[in-house]
């Protein structure tokens, strides 16, 4: 009898064993995923593709129902492989694959791709080369709003991630999106990249703009007509974009997001005087309301 409960035993050793190596060898090769998939924020777009659909694809997603927000990186076939990779603001992380329906084939080469992973999913529409659709986006069950661009080789794209909301009513707040497509080059002769939209996502509805004013930088960058940019002076997350306008949400924003992450920290351009975030005012279009605010950048 005591030899029939060493093998019971023994057998519930090796099953409990091998149960936890299978268990870590899930865990590490979803960390691996993550980790392969990540390297889409380094990888270089393929010159060969910058005139196809295909290459590198990155832009911003922003949640319909809170302040979540993140950046996207996409690869259509830039090195062969379909794959897409989410990192929102706190560190969350998703890893998505294009779905065997979208793949590829001699016969077929589609242009709408559908991509999926553990707890996110996405279609991009390229339809149109020059501009790239995201839509159906979903992240551990949230709906998400998005806006992505083609990377080129040339010149990468940018993007700037931010929250808004007014002083002393976080009722009125939202996130606040940045992007630099990379067709814009060195507006203003201080290695900056054009601005080319904004996305601002606010209680489950977005609006986007793609036009930006110049403005009077002439006191503080010898500019007078100065075009909003990213990357300013080369440096990754300096903005210099102020005295802007915007329609949305039923009024009219005028704001102010210029950051300086060499030491000045936040500024203000068109005064040329340091600032503690970047600012809005919006006024409806009755004029019965107004609201002032602040913008924090990630």
């Amino acid at each position: 009898m005591k030899t029939i409960n060493r093998v019971i035993t023994a057998v519930l050793f090796a099953f409990i064993a091998i149960s936890c190596t299978q268990e870590s060898d899930v865990i590490d090769e979803t960390a691996l995923l993550v980790h392969n998939h990540s390297n889409l924020k380094e990888q270089s777009p393929n010159p060969t593709l910058d005139t196809s659909i295909y290459g590198l694809y990155h832009g911003v997603v922003a949640s319909a129902s809170s302040l979540s927000r993140g950046q996207i990186w996409i690869n259509v076939a830039n090195d062969s492989r379909y794959v897409a990779y989410i990192e929102l603001v706190g560190g969350t992380r998703f890893s998505l694959d294009l779905d065997p329906s979208s793949i590829p084939t001699s016969a077929n080469i589609p242009q709408i791709y559908e991509f999926e992973g553990v707890d996110g999913h996405f279609i991009l529409d390229l339809s149109d080369q020059n501009t790239p659709e995201i839509s159906e986006i979903t992240l551990s069950n949230e709906t998400y709003f998005g806006r992505v661009v083609k990377s080129l080789s040339s010149n990468r794209a940018s993007i700037v991630t931010a929250t808004f909301s007014e002083i002393g009513n976080p009722d009125f707040s939202g996130t606040f999106n940045l992007i630099a497509d990379g067709t814009i080059v060195d507006p203003n002769g201080n290695n900056g990249e054009g601005i080319t939209s904004l996305l601002i996502t606010m209680d489950g509805d977005a609006y986007e703009d793609f036009d930006f004013e110049m403005f009077n930088a002439s006191t503080c960058l010898g500019v007078s007509s100065y075009y909003p940019t990213l990357s300013s002076f080369g440096v990754a997350d300096f903005i210099v974009s102020d005295y802007q306008t915007f329609s949305f949400a039923g009024g009219m924003a005028k704001w102010n997001m210029s950051y300086d992450p060499t030491g000045t920290g936040y500024m203000n351009y068109f005064l040329c005087d340091t600032a503690t975030t970047g600012t809005f005012t919006w006024t409806s279009a009755d004029g019965t309301q107004y609201r002032v605010g602040e913008i924090v950048m990630d």
